[in-house]
């Protein structure tokens, strides 16, 4: 019997209709969960106020190896981050207050204080390996700026979400791929593409130390994307003070998360000692290595 031709189409837009409905309910699902992960490994990650000194190995296939060595400082309820490092061919010292919106970074050989704009974020610090928007979000501050997700992808100890980022001006991601351990959920890598879809560096976090039930990571990887050169931070001797993590309640809401890392623009600036208002020239990366 043949069919009607009002009939067949009936069939095909209810079987059209159907996929889609199922595809939507997928990317739902995938949404919800994307978030419910990352929070939960920002979640687990350790907040307070804490030292540790710092050892940085950067190796490029053209210069060769060189390590600096130093300390680390973090405040992270005001969002105030401090790294003071030293080798055989340069030195220097970056200092950021009020989560980002006041940077500087230590000229070594005038020892003047230069403020870092902006702007100026794509800028790097050792080549294109770590840049100023790095040392403010490493490692998983960037779950902040999720914008949506474009796939969950579940393996026997693994995470993988595919999410992209706010289209924030300064900005030099517009995509992360992220794939986090289970049990706990924490950071295990970064892959960051540019905002045109090209490929840049991975992160890769190789080791944690607990401490009060939440997690610190003490060792981790930057490479760029042909494996020419590569950044090693291992954080050790560990001091901590002020508030010990875990006593701010778990924060569910993702806009909720990125209001508590924005302090009320009153708060007085504190600026270090020898400070000069100087921004940054537009002339390349400033790279302490070379």
């Amino acid at each position: 019997m043949l069919l009607r031709p009002k009939f067949l189409a009936g069939i095909l837009c209810s079987l059209i209709f159907t996929g889609t409905a199922g595809l939507a309910m997928a990317a739902g699902e995938d949404e919800d969960l994307a978030r419910k992960l990352l929070m939960e490994a920002l979640d687990n990650q350790y907040r307070g106020r804490y030292q540790a000194t710092l050892e940085t190995i950067n190796e490029n296939f053209s210069e060769g190896r060189d390590s600096l060595v130093g300390w680390a400082e973090f405040s992270d309820e005001v969002g105030e981050r401090r790294i003071c490092l030293a080798g055989s061919r340069r030195a220097f010292e970056y200092h950021s207050l009020d989560f980002g919106k006041e940077q500087w970074i230590t000229d070594d050989n005038s020892q003047r204080i230069r403020r870092i704009a902006n702007r100026q974020w794509r800028k790097g610090v050792f080549g294109n390996l770590l840049t100023y928007e790095d040392m403010l979000k490493m490692p998983s501050d960037f779950f902040l700026d999720y914008s949506s997700c474009k796939g969950v992808t579940v393996t026997d100890s693994t995470y993988n979400i595919l999410m992209t980022l706010k289209p924030i001006y300064q900005s030099f991601y517009g995509r992360i791929d992220v794939t986090l351990s289970k049990n706990p959920v924490l950071l295990r890598a970064l892959t960051f593409y540019g905002t045109h879809g090209e490929k840049l560096k991975t992160l890769d976090v190789q080791n944690y130390m607990e401490m009060n039930g939440k997690w610190l990571v003490t060792d981790m990887t930057v490479t760029d994307t042909d494996s020419l050169s590569s950044l090693q931070m291992c954080f050790r001797n560990f001091s901590f003070d002020g508030r010990i993590a875990g006593e701010a309640e778990p924060v569910e809401d993702m806009s909720v998360a990125i209001q508590h890392q924005t302090p009320p623009a009153s708060r007085p600036s504190a600026h270090p000692p020898g400070y000069v208002r100087e921004e940054m020239e537009d002339d390349g990366p400033e790279n302490v290595n070379n």
